[in-house]
């Protein structure tokens, strides 16, 4: 709990965009739910997270793409979304409360034939999380499936009309997946999936660019950085200290150590003061 609410005091200090926020399952029962949504709420003077979401696994939990995840009972899990629901609306925040459920794929359900997994489940337990007052309701599916989409929006949809839901465009499924997939953004927004996120496509990217690098730095390592210099050219992320405000930093040293400025004049590098 509390390495998630630093890596999010982390990104809010380095953006004013609204976030939306993972608590996982709460992290524990539902005083945990209590503490960790008021810590969020909390960040940036409450401006900073707009949207939280929790989910009905049990502690520890699983990744919702992974396989051996269990739910737990849903009146269980309503008393925690309710005490997360209790702390925003006594916080008085402008954040909205979305519940997940892992039903379609979870260990002991009763599979679909059709569609290969838990719908009355899914359908049951997100209208009534709707019932209990969530903004939003996300099933979390395991593959990038329309006709999965399609009929947990219908069976939730026949229950509240207007229901706000959230789907994950996620970068777990495979590439084979994606590219058989019926899905696409008008289709889902049409379904009543208003709230579209990916979880980590920047890792993905991130990864597959460190492993590229890795092999031309295994080659020539001076051609390599030459390569990779001239590909971030222009780029925010071309000059890592601007990236992590260096000067700044300096500027504050400069303004309370008396000592500062002559040793900035004294040395050579980023930031030096020139004579």
């Amino acid at each position: 709990m509390f390495e998630m609410i630093q890596h999010v005091e982390y990104i809010a200090a380095k953006t004013s965009l609204p976030l939306m926020v993972d608590i996982d399952d709460g992290h524990g029962n539902a005083n945990n739910v209590k503490q960790n949504v008021r810590r969020m709420l909390s960040i940036g003077r409450g401006r900073r997270v707009k949207a939280i979401h929790i989910e009905d696994q049990p502690f520890p939990k699983r990744c919702g793409h992974h396989s051996g995840k269990r739910v737990i009972p849903m009146k269980e899990f309503i008393g925690k979304l309710e005490a997360a629901i209790d702390v925003r609306n006594d916080m008085e925040a402008d954040c909205i409360i979305i519940a997940r459920t892992d039903a379609f794929s979870a260990a002991g359900g009763r599979k679909n034939e059709r569609i290969g997994g838990d719908v009355e489940e899914s359908i049951r337990r997100l209208a009534a999380y709707l019932h209990a007052g969530a903004d939003s309701v996300w099933c979390e599916f395991p593959s990038a499936s329309l006709a999965s989409a399609d009929v947990i929006s219908a069976g939730v949809r026949s229950i509240f009309s207007d229901a706000m839901l959230s789907f994950n465009v996620s970068p777990s499924f495979s590439a084979k997946n994606w590219d058989l997939s019926e899905l696409t953004s008008v289709r889902l927004n049409e379904l009543g999936y208003k709230n579209r996120f990916s979880t980590y496509p920047s890792l993905v990217a991130a990864m597959k660019a460190v492993y590229d690098t890795a092999l031309a730095f295994c080659g020539d390592p001076i051609e390599a950085i030459r390569t990779l210099k001239r590909s971030v050219a222009g780029c925010p992320t071309e000059i890592i200290n601007e990236l992590v405000r260096l000067q700044e930093y300096q500027n504050w040293e400069m303004r309370y150590d008396p000592s500062a400025e002559d040793r900035f004049r004294a040395s050579e590098g980023f930031g030096e003061i020139k004579h």
